[in-house]
C-alpha cells in the first residue's frame, strides 16, 4: 500500500482499545482487544501504519495508557501522550458534546493532527523516582489530614480515646519516616540536571528532583513559553471574533506535580532571594494576593530553570531570560 496514515488516535480502556487512523477515503475506527496479540494483528492487517512515519496518540490515563504506549515504542513508532484536558475541550468545542470511545479516538487523532501532545520514550514511561516521588506527594497529603484529625479530636476532649489517639500518632510517625524513606530512594541518585536545578534560590534536593522528573528532556520544548504551559502557568486567552481577552487564570493543563513543586519553591525563593523579595513586596503593595504572587514567582523560577537546563550550567543570580509580558496577568495557583 503506498498510502501512509500521518496519525493515529487511540483511547485507552482496562480491556479494549479503539483506535482511529487517516486513509484514503477518511478516518477509520475499529476497536480491538487490549493485548499483545490483537495489536499485533491490528498492525498486520493495517500496513498503512508505518513505522518512523505513523505518529501514534495516547490520552494520558493513570496507568492504563502505558502499556499501550510501550508497545509502539519497542516497534519504533513515535508516540505522542495528550492531556485529558486537551481533549475534553474538544468535546466540549462539539455541536452536542458527545462522548464515546469512538468519539474519544477521534478527537485525540484531531488532537494529534494539530499539532498536540507530548512526545515520550521508554525512560520516561519508566521513570522510578518520578513514581516514587508521585507516591511521596500523595502520601504527604494523607499525613496532613490525619494530623488535623487527630488534633481535631483531641480539641473536642472527647473521653475514653486516649489509647486509640496515641495508636494513631504510631500510625503517623511511621507514615512520615516511610515517606522519608520513599524520598531517599527516588533521590539517591542525582542527575548534573538536578544540581543544576537545586543552585537555584528555593530549591533543595526534594524539590529539584520532583522539578528535574516532571519537566524530563528540557530540549523537548521548542521554547521558553512551550515549557510554561507545560506546567500550566499561561493565563487562558478567549477570542470571539477579532477580540481577544486574557482571562487572568491559569490554564492548568500541564503537570500539576510541577506547578505545586513550584509553588512550594517560589515560597522558599521569596524569603532567600532579594530580588524576588523585593518583587514580592511590590506587588504586594500594589494588591496582588499572596497566590498571585506566587504563581508569578513561578513562573520566574521557571524561568531561571529553562536557562540553567539549556545551558547546562549552575545558576548565576543575573538577569537571563526576559520575563513574558503577561505575567502580572496570572492569578489563580
Amino acid at each position: 500500500m503506498d498510502y501512509t496514515s500521518k496519525f493515529v488516535g487511540i483511547d485507552v480502556a482496562s480491556t479494549k482499545l479503539d483506535v482511529c487512523w487517516d486513509t484514503t477515503q477518511g478516518l477509520a475506527h475499529q476497536t480491538i482487544l487490549y493485548d499483545e496479540q490483537s495489536l499485533n494483528d491490528f498492525l498486520t492487517e493495517h500496513p498503512e501504519l508505518v513505522v518512523g512515519q505513523s505518529i501514534m496518540g495516547v490520552e494520558s490515563t493513570g496507568e492504563y495508557h502505558l502499556k499501550v504506549a510501550k508497545y509502539f515504542l519497542n516497534l519504533g513508532f513515535t508516540v505522542k501522550v495528550i492531556n485529558p484536558i486537551i481533549t475534553k475541550e474538544y468535546t466540549r468545542a462539539t455541536i452536542r458534546g458527545k462522548k464515546t470511545d469512538k468519539t474519544d479516538s477521534q478527537l485525540i487523532h484531531k488532537a494529534l493532527s494539530e499539532g498536540h501532545g507530548d512526545v515520550v520514550n521508554l525512560s520516561q514511561l519508566t521513570n522510578e523516582s518520578k513514581e516514587l516521588l508521585r507516591l511521596s506527594a500523595s502520601l504527604n497529603v494523607i499525613v496532613h489530614q490525619l494530623g488535623q484529625r487527630i488534633q481535631s479530636t483531641e480539641r473536642k476532649e472527647l473521653s475514653g480515646l486516649e489509647e486509640i489517639q496515641r495508636q494513631l500518632y504510631d500510625i503517623l510517625d511511621e507514615l512520615k519516616d516511610t515517606n522519608e524513606r520513599i524520598v531517599a530512594k527516588a533521590t539517591e541518585e542525582r542527575s548534573d540536571e538536578e544540581l543544576y536545578i537545586d543552585s537555584i534560590p528555593g530549591f533543595a534536593v526534594k524539590l529539584s528532583a520532583v522539578t528535574h522528573h516532571e519537566i524530563g528532556d528540557i530540549n523537548r520544548f521548542k521554547n521558553f513559553k512551550s515549557l510554561v504551559a507545560f506546567a500550566g502557568l499561561d493565563p487562558k486567552i478567549k477570542q470571539s471574533g477579532n477580540n481577544l481577552n486574557v482571562t487572568g487564570r491559569l490554564t492548568k493543563r500541564g503537570s500539576s506535580h510541577l506547578r505545586a513543586g513550584l509553588f512550594l519553591a517560589a515560597n522558599s525563593a521569596r524569603q532567600c532571594d532579594q530580588d524576588l523579595n523585593n518583587y514580592y513586596l511590590k506587588k504586594k503593595s500594589e494588591g496582588r494576593s499572596y497566590t498571585e504572587i506566587m504563581c508569578m514567582i513561578s513562573r520566574k523560577l521557571l524561568a531561571r530553570i529553562y536557562t540553567v537546563l539549556k545551558e547546562q550550567r549552575m545558576y548565576q543570580p543575573r538577569p537571563i531570560i526576559k520575563e513574558l509580558s503577561t505575567d502580572d496577568d496570572l492569578t489563580e495557583a
